[in-house]
């Protein structure tokens, strides 16, 4: 029988039938609680599943252009697929490729974040209700599809632009947005078939979906609000961040100094898809995506200093979102 490890650029992911590109990482898996059973007179007869059984996916994947998981923050479920070639011996002699997949699962978190010091990455978990585990491909949890895998894409600190209260002379270094969905799964006392024993009659989502914004900025001329102040009337900010691309030169600077390939400054690229059509383009062949626009309740404001820093100031939004 073959023992082949199963590296990471052999595997796409796939959700609701797409393949995600731009994946750093991916953890899955779910746990049984499980309670002993005693009885008065015979000391322990039994364990027993004491919990609904509950899994849960989480990745963290590198900020590509319009993000197609926001839009999961609803209340319909997702499937997905982890789809890795294993080479198995099986009776019949034949290849067999292997997938993780699950189904019935929902959107729990999702967290951008952006930093000077790195590329921005979007976090997010799903928790899974319904089948979780390793299959065949085309067998019962695959749930891959046919879709081509997005373009790549990716974003440096340098593209984007946090607007907010201050912005113009003191300096953001880093921006985070989360959105934590409360799900609530329905079980009942019903009889019910073998194949969803375990999973629930329904699952509902708790409005409203809260929103949480933070950023750092050093200070310059910002002033922090006063606590008592913010207690008795609120400070409300509407803080904004858009992303800004262009295709580049190949130079680290983004500037060519020679060559026949030299575009005046005066002339914007954008980034092409593989029709050579323009992703998002604005009509000015930048491409634009803006996201973290909210008018949040200013909840927490942290100054600090240090020998080997700048005085910066941590500042922490509250919004939240109600079904329509």
């Amino acid at each position: 029988m073959a023992k082949n490890a199963s590296p990471s650029y052999e595997q796409i992911f796939y959700l609701g039938g797409t393949g995600y590109s731009g994946i750093r990482n991916i953890s899955a898996g779910y746990s049984v609680g499980q309670k002993s059973v005693k009885v008065l007179g015979a000391g322990f007869v039994r364990d027993v599943i004491a919990e609904p059984l509950r899994g849960e996916l989480s990745m963290t994947r590198d900020l590509l252009y319009q993000d197609p998981v926001l839009d999961l923050t609803g209340e319909a479920p997702i499937s997905g697929t982890l789809l890795y070639g294993v080479e198995l011996n099986t009776p019949a002699y034949r290849t067999v490729e292997q997938v993780y997949g699950f189904n019935t699962g929902y959107l729990t978190n999702y967290s951008i974040n952006c930093d000077v010091q790195d590329v921005p990455t979007i976090e997010t978990t799903f928790a899974i209700f319904g089948q979780m585990g390793s299959g065949e491909r085309e067998g019962e949890l695959d749930y891959s599809g046919v879709a081509p895998l997005q373009n790549l894409g990716f974003v440096n600190h340098e593209a984007v632009f946090l607007t907010y209260n201050g912005s113009g002379t003191n300096r953001a270094v880093s921006v985070s947005q989360t959105y934590d969905i409360n799900r609530v799964p329905i079980y009942t006392l019903d009889q019910k078939t073998s194949e969803s024993y375990y999973a629930p009659s329904q699952v509902l989502t708790e409005y409203p979906i809260e929103i949480t914004t933070n950023l750092t900025i050093e200070m310059d001329d910002y002033e922090t609000a006063n606590m008592i102040d913010n207690i008795r009337s609120g400070n409300y900010q509407t803080v904004g961040v858009e992303i800004r691309l262009g295709k580049r030169e190949e130079t680290l600077d983004g500037n060519a100094t020679s060559g026949p390939n030299i575009v005046p400054a005066s002339v914007e690229l954008c980034l092409e898809d593989d029709a050579g059509e323009c992703l998002g383009d604005d009509g000015a062949g930048i491409t634009r995506y803006e996201f973290l626009s909210t008018t949040g309740h200013l909840v927490s404001e942290s100054i600090e200093s240090s020998v080997d820093g700048v005085l910066s100031v941590n500042l922490e939004f509250k919004d939240y979102y109600n079904k329509d």
